[in-house]
C-alpha cells in the first residue's frame, strides 16, 4: 500500500508579510486553518514541515501543543527539507500544501490523491502546471523516488525553486496535470499581502461558521452574490511566485554570465 504523507510547508520568515502563518482567523492562525482542512483527507500522516531558523521555534510550539507531528530541515533549500520530512516518516510521496494557501480544497487534494494512488509510477501530480484553478487552491503529489533524483542533481537555486523547475521540465517527467473545467487561475486567493489576509479574514468570517469546512464552489457562490469582496486584493496579481522566481532565475543567469565573462 502507497504510504502518502501531506505536508504543510510553512516558515515564519515571509518578507511580504511577517510571520503569517500565525496570524489569526476566527481566534485560531492560519496554519490551524490549514491543518484542519486537509487532516481528514485520504492521507495516511499529515506533518509541518519548517525550517532550523530560531524564529521558526513559535511552529514548533504550535504544533506540539496541537499534536501534529513536525520536521525541522533546511531553510533555503525546500527540496531537501520535505525529502527529510519524507523520509523521518517513512511515506512513498507526499502531498505539499503551503502555509499561503488558507483555502486548500479537500475535494481537490483527494482527486489528485486518487490519480497518483492509480499510478504510483508517476513522478508529479498537481494542478499548476497549467494554472486553471485559483491562485492558493494548490496541490501537488510528489514521489519520494522523484524528489530523490531532483535532489541528486539540482543546484541550490532549484532544491529552492524545485517546483518551478518540475513546470519547466514537466515533460521531460512523469507528470500530470490535473485542470478545472474553467480556467479561474486570475483569481487570487492565496496570501502574501495585508490585503489577502483581509480578504482570506472576510471569507472566512463569511462561510466557516455557516458550513464548517467551506470549499471552492462556496467561496465563488459567496463572491458572485458580494463581487466587492474580490476587489480587497485586486492591485495584486495571481501567481506572484511565479514572478519572483523568474526574477530570481534572470539574476542568476546574469551573474553566472558574468562570472563565466571574467573567467
Amino acid at each position: 500500500m502507497t504510504k502518502i504523507l501531506g505536508i504543510i510547508q510553512a516558515r515564519m520568515s515571509s518578507t511580504r508579510l511577517p510571520n503569517k502563518v500565525m496570524l489569526p482567523i476566527l481566534e485560531k492562525p492560519i496554519i490551524w486553518h490549514i491543518y484542519n482542512r486537509i487532516r481528514n483527507c485520504d492521507l495516511d500522516y499529515v506533518c509541518i514541515a519548517t525550517s532550523t531558523n530560531p524564529n521558526d521555534d513559535e511552529i514548533e510550539k504550535f504544533a506540539l501543543n496541537e499534536n501534529i507531528p513536525i520536521f525541522r530541515g533546511q531553510e533555503e533549500l525546500v527540496l531537501d527539507r520535505l525529502l527529510g520530512a519524507a523520509e523521518k516518516f517513512s511515506s512513498d510521496a507526499i502531498v505539499r500544501i503551503t502555509a499561503d494557501c488558507p483555502f486548500v480544497d479537500p475535494h481537490i487534494v483527494n482527486r489528485l490523491i486518487d490519480m497518483y494512488r492509480k499510478d504510483p509510477t508517476l513522478d508529479y501530480v498537481s494542478n499548476t502546471i497549467h494554472r486553471t484553478f485559483p491562485d492558493g487552491l494548490d496541490v501537488e503529489v510528489i514521489s519520494n523516488r522523484f524528489m530523490k533524483f531532483l535532489s541528486a542533481n539540482l543546484d541550490e537555486f532549484y532544491k529552492e525553486w524545485f517546483i518551478m523547475y518540475v513546470h519547466e521540465k514537466h515533460e521531460n517527467f512523469r507528470c500530470i496535470n490535473y485542470e478545472n473545467q474553467t480556467n479561474l487561475s486570475h483569481l487570487r486567493w492565496t496570501i502574501d499581502y495585508p490585503e489577502d489576509y483581509k480578504f482570506v479574514k472576510k471569507i472566512y468570517e463569511e462561510l466557516a461558521r455557516k458550513s464548517g469546512i467551506f470549499d471552492m464552489q462556496d467561496i465563488l457562490n459567496l463572491i458572485k452574490h458580494k463581487p466587492y469582496l474580490t476587489k480587497i486584493n485586486q492591485k495584486y496579481p495571481a501567481d506572484t511566485s511565479s514572478i519572483i522566481y523568474k526574477n530570481e532565475k534572470n539574476k542568476k543567469t546574469s551573474f553566472e554570465l558574468y562570472k563565466n565573462d571574467q573567467n
